[in-house]
């Protein structure tokens, strides 16, 4: 709507410019004309001067100077009446007009045609449903006027990109894949266009990947390796097909960017678990099975971020592995947790690598690794992963700086 304000208020700045210049030009026109007149009038008497003395001289007689004033008559006459300035004046005057006139008329066209009168429509609708909910009623409205405004800009990204999350909050992927893949065509290196594309293929497919979907997941996460929609989609597929260390890679990654209050963390978070569980069941990963619990008489525990975090005892201050655990508004202690070879954060090594690992536990209130005060911290446990075969126990005991 402030837009449309803007761009009248310009139409009428400009249209009132060109009647000032208008106004001026006319002024202008006046004055010249005058001092053509005056100009005129002098050289007639000027002229009549000089026949005076011409005949008072004897250069010509009486006939000829009657005949010679005839003729400087007819001339002043003839350029008095001519219509030198008036037509011109007239035809400046109307080419003004005709400008002011379509300028804003071609303006209203544009504006109607391009679909902009369909755009304040949709702001309007779109305060409805924030302020008064959605019904089918204005979702049909929604999408009819989403259509008009495609029909005449084809390629308005934004449009398209509000028809296909139409579709998608109705659960109709069938319906957005065609946005998706317009918008893939104006976007090839989008990776958000990409990853969704990606998941509305996977989805309509039957949850299944096939060829082409690879490829526009993998582009995605080609372009941005933390592609969340890719991670996700890629991670469900590998849990389907059996292929539990891939499904961790995906969802752990997924993980580490999901907000506090994401409601897709319990989800991911149980999705891990029972990777980590089907994956050592298969014996491809080894872990060690860590229950958390705190203190009883540290009282209920705060929400934040549980750490779990395995160092060697070397002296090495980098972890060998890392757990990060959301914990969720109602949180159910202990915890259980698996810290396997998929959380081991150096290149190429496994838990079983390390004679011997001190293992530590802590809840940040802010969500970062590294202790501050105020974190719920647990004294730490020296293990030997190889001789492991039960779970291990850590207490948080301790605020930190109290």
């Amino acid at each position: 709507m402030i837009g449309l304000y803007i761009g009248v208020a310009s139409l009428f700045s400009l249209a009132g410019i060109l009647v000032l210049l208008s106004l001026r030009s006319r002024q202008t026109s006046q004055t010249d004309q005058q001092l053509h007149r005056s100009a005129q009038r002098d050289f007639y008497r000027q002229r009549q001067r000089e026949l005076a003395a011409d005949l008072a001289s004897g250069l010509i007689d009486s006939g000829q100077l009657a005949e010679l004033e005839r003729e400087l008559d007819r001339q002043l006459v003839a350029e008095s009446t001519s219509g030198g300035y008036a037509p011109v004046q007239r035809s400046r005057r109307g080419y003004i007009l005709a400008v002011l006139v379509l300028i804003p008329a071609t303006a209203l066209i544009i504006y109607d045609r391009l679909g902009y009168r369909q755009d304040l429509a949709l702001q309007q609708l779109q305060t409805e449903i924030v302020s008064e909910g959605a019904d089918d009623l204005r979702w049909q409205r929604y999408k009819e006027l989403l259509d008009a405004i495609l029909a005449r800009r084809p390629d308005s990204a934004e449009h398209l990109m509000m028809m296909a999350s139409l579709f998608r909050q109705q659960g109709d992927f069938a319906g957005a894949l065609p946005y998706y893949q317009r918008l893939e065509a104006l976007y090839p290196e989008d990776p958000n266009v990409l990853a969704q594309l990606g998941q509305a293929r996977y989805l309509v497919g039957g949850r299944k990947i096939d060829g082409q979907t690879r490829s526009l997941l993998d582009r995605a996460l080609a372009i941005n390796p933390m592609q969340g929609t890719a991670l996700g989609v890629l991670g469900i597929d590998a849990f389907a097909s059996g292929r539990y260390l891939d499904a961790l890679a995906y969802w752990q990654k997924l993980l580490t960017q999901l907000p506090p209050d994401s409601s897709e963390i319990g989800v991911i978070s149980a999705g891990i678990v029972e990777a980590k569980r089907l994956a050592e069941d298969a014996g491809n990963l080894q872990s060690l099975d860590i229950n958390v619990s705190v203190a009883p008489e540290l009282g209920a525990a705060p929400q934040g971020i549980l750490f779990v975090v395995a160092k060697s005892t070397d002296g090495n201050p980098m972890p060998v592995a890392a757990l990060r655990v959301p914990l969720l508004t109602a949180q159910q202690w202990p915890i259980n947790v698996h810290l396997t070879d998929s959380d081991v954060i150096r290149q190429g090594m496994r838990l079983d690598d390390f004679s011997e690992l001190a293992l530590s536990a802590h809840i940040s209130l802010v969500g970062t690794a590294i202790r501050r005060d105020g974190d719920w911290v647990a004294k730490p446990v020296t293990v030997e992963p190889a001789k492991v075969s039960d779970p291990l126990s850590l207490l948080i005991t301790e605020v930190q700086g109290r």
